[in-house]
C-alpha cells in the first residue's frame, strides 16, 4: 500500500505564525545552505515519516516542542525551510493550503456561528460546487457516524463542548481530505467528554480512510487513537513505531520521560566481573553496553516489588513518605547514608512510613545521564 502522506527531510521552522504569500513560499523552499528568514529558527530537523490511509500517527511532545508548527507546515500555513510533502503521490510542497488535500483541525473547534450544524458540516462540499441537497445528505451521514445527528438543526452556540468537537470533526471529514491533521483535539475537554471524542476519532479513522496525524502531550490520547507513534526527543522526531513497542523500549531517557509512566532511579554504571552493572541505593541491575558513569534506570510500577524486611542488611531501605495515586502507591525510600529514591509500585499497599523494605525490579531500561534538564 502506498502512503497517503509522505514527509521527507522536512525542516520545521519556529517563529512567525503568519503565512507568507504563495510566491514567498516558493522562494523559501531552498537548499539547506540558505539563511532562515528573519524571525524564524529551525526547530525540528530532518523530519521523515509516512502514514497510510486509515492509519493514525500520533506525535507526542512537550509544550513548545513544535507539534503545532509541524502540522502547520504540513498544511501549508507556515514557511518551509526545506523538505518535501507528498499527498497521495502528488508533491504538494509548494502548493497553497486549499490545494493540498489536507485539512487542519485546531484544538479549539471553530464553527460558523450563523449556520446551523448541518450547514456547517456541508459547507466544504457546497464550496466545492456540490449541490446543497447532496452536500447536506453527506454531512448528515457523518453527523450520524459521530453520534451528533440529533443536533443537526441546532446553531453552534447551543452545542456542548463535546458536541462542538464532534461537529467540527464531521465537517473536516465531510471535506473528504486525503490527510487530516489534528492539533491537540482533546486538550480542553473534561474526562467524560474526552472519552466520547476519542471514540469519535476512532470511528473517523476507520470510516474515512484518511491518513491522520495527531499531535498531543497526553499519552492516553495517543494510545486511544494511534496505530503508530513518534516522540519529539530534543528537536528530533523519532522513527514511528507501534505504541506498545515504543512504550516498552523508549529510545532514550528523554523519550522515557516524555512517555511519563516510569519511575526514575539514579545511580552509576560500573565495570565489574567482566560486565557492566548499574548500582543504586537498593541494589544492582544489568546495564547492557552502557559506558561507565552516571545513569538513570526507568521502571514501570508493575515491574517493582517492595517487601517488608524483617532484618537490616545493605540493601534495606526505609520508607520516609507514602502517597496513594490512582492505581499505584508512590514511596520515597532512603538508605543509611541519606540517599533517596522515589518509586511507584502496584504491589504491596500495606506498607507505611517507617517500614524497612527491600526492592526487587523485574525489568529496567538503563540510560546514560547526560545531565539534560527535564522538560
Amino acid at each position: 500500500m502506498s502512503a497517503a502522506l509522505r514527509v521527507q527531510d522536512l525542516d520545521v521552522l519556529f517563529g512567525n505564525d503568519e503565512r507568507p504569500s504563495h510566491r514567498e513560499m516558493k522562494a523559501l523552499i531552498l537548499p539547506r545552505t540558505f539563511d532562515e528568514p528573519r524571525g524564524y529558527r529551525v526547530g525540528l530537523a530532518d523530519v521523515t515519516f509516512s502514514v497510510n490511509g486509515g492509519d493514525c500517527l500520533a506525535v507526542l511532545g512537550a509544550s513548545g516542542d513544535g507539534k503545532s508548527s509541524l502540522l502547520r507546515t504540513l498544511a501549508g500555513l507556515q514557511v518551509l525551510r526545506r523538505g518535501q510533502v507528498v499527498v497521495n503521490g502528488r508533491d504538494v510542497t509548494a502548493l497553497p493550503p486549499e490545494k493540498r488535500g489536507v485539512v487542519y483541525l485546531h484544538q479549539e473547534p471553530v464553527l460558523f456561528p450563523h449556520l446551523a450544524v448541518h450547514e456547517n458540516v456541508a459547507f466544504p462540499l457546497t464550496l466545492r460546487g456540490v449541490p446543497k441537497r447532496d452536500a447536506v445528505r453527506r454531512g448528515l451521514e457523518w453527523l450520524e457516524r459521530l453520534q451528533v445527528s440529533d443536533v443537526s438543526g441546532n446553531m453552534p452556540d447551543a452545542l456542548s463542548g463535546g458536541q462542538r468537537h464532534r461537529v467540527a470533526l464531521a465537517r473536516a471529514l465531510c471535506a473528504e481530505p486525503a490527510v487530516l491533521l489534528l492539533d491537540e483535539p482533546l486538550a480542553s475537554l473534561d474526562p467524560a467528554v474526552r472519552r466520547d471524542v476519542r471514540a469519535a476519532l476512532l470511528e473517523a479513522r476507520a470510516a474515512s480512510g484518511a491518513a491522520m496525524v495527531l499531535v498531543t502531550h497526553d499519552l492516553d490520547d495517543a494510545l486511544a487513537v494511534a496505530t503508530h507513534m513518534s516522540l519529539i526527543d530534543w528537536m528530533t522526531l523519532t522513527t514511528p513505531r507501534e505504541p506498545a513497542a515504543l512504550i516498552q523500549a523508549p529510545p532514550s531517557l528523554e523519550a522515557a520521560r516524555l512517555v511519563g509512566i516510569f519511575s526514575e532511579i539514579t545511580g552509576e554504571v560500573v565495570q565489574e566481573n567482566g560486565g557492566r552493572c548499574f548500582h543504586w541505593i537498593g541494589g544492582t541491575l544489568p546495564a547492557g553496553e552502557l559506558d561507565a558513569g552516571p545513569a538513570v534506570a526507568c521502571v514501570r510500577s508493575h515491574e517493582v516489588t517492595v517487601e517488608r524486611s524483617e532484618e537490616i542488611h545493605p540493601s534495606t531501605l526505609l520508607i520516609t513518605d507514602r502517597r496513594d495515586a490512582a492505581h499505584d502507591v508512590v514511596l520515597t525510600l532512603c538508605d543509611t547514608a541519606g540517599g533517596t529514591v522515589t518509586v511507584s509500585t502496584s504491589g504491596n499497599t500495606r506498607l507505611g512510613v517507617g517500614d524497612g523494605v527491600v526492592v526487587a525490579i523485574a525489568h529496567a531500561r538503563v540510560f546514560a545521564d547526560r545531565g539534560r534538564p527535564r522538560v
